[in-house]
């Protein structure tokens, strides 16, 4: 299996667990705390964030050492406010004009914000291989 195959088989290994922590927050905090659906989402999304930061960049994308540490963050940080500002707006759209379930919402959401993440994580975050 090539390189990059590999990386997304882990990349997708550590999305689903963030996943399950991002959709088992939102049920918790929607059903159990009451907590608006659009907040829920928001706060579910940010915890499973920090949980795919410290994978990704341990397990899944070549990233610079400790020294890179701040600057990796702050680019993890903002790629990740654009799939949060990305996962609010298709929750919206999804459960408000198209009238789905807000967990069946969550689920199209994650799908397309996963490929985000993949593809920005990918061109901004991992280290850049050098030729000679």
């Amino acid at each position: 299996m090539n390189k990059i195959m590999r990386q997304f088989c882990r990349f997708s290994a550590v999305g689903l667990v963030a996943f399950l922590v991002d959709y088992g927050l939102l049920f918790v905090f929607t059903e159990t705390l009451h907590m608006h659906y659009l907040l829920s989402s928001m706060l579910s999304f940010s915890a499973a964030t920090v949980f795919n930061y410290v994978y990704s960049t341990k397990y899944v994308f070549a990233c610079e050492g400790e020294k890179g540490r701040p600057g990796q963050f702050t680019v993890f940080l903002l790629l990740s406010g654009c799939g949060l500002i990305l996962n609010f707006l298709l929750m919206r759209v999804l459960v408000e004009y198209l009238f789905l379930h807000y967990m069946t919402a969550k689920i199209c959401a994650a799908t397309i914000v996963s490929i985000w993440n993949f593809v920005s994580r990918k061109a901004f975050l991992e280290e850049k291989l050098s030729l000679g």
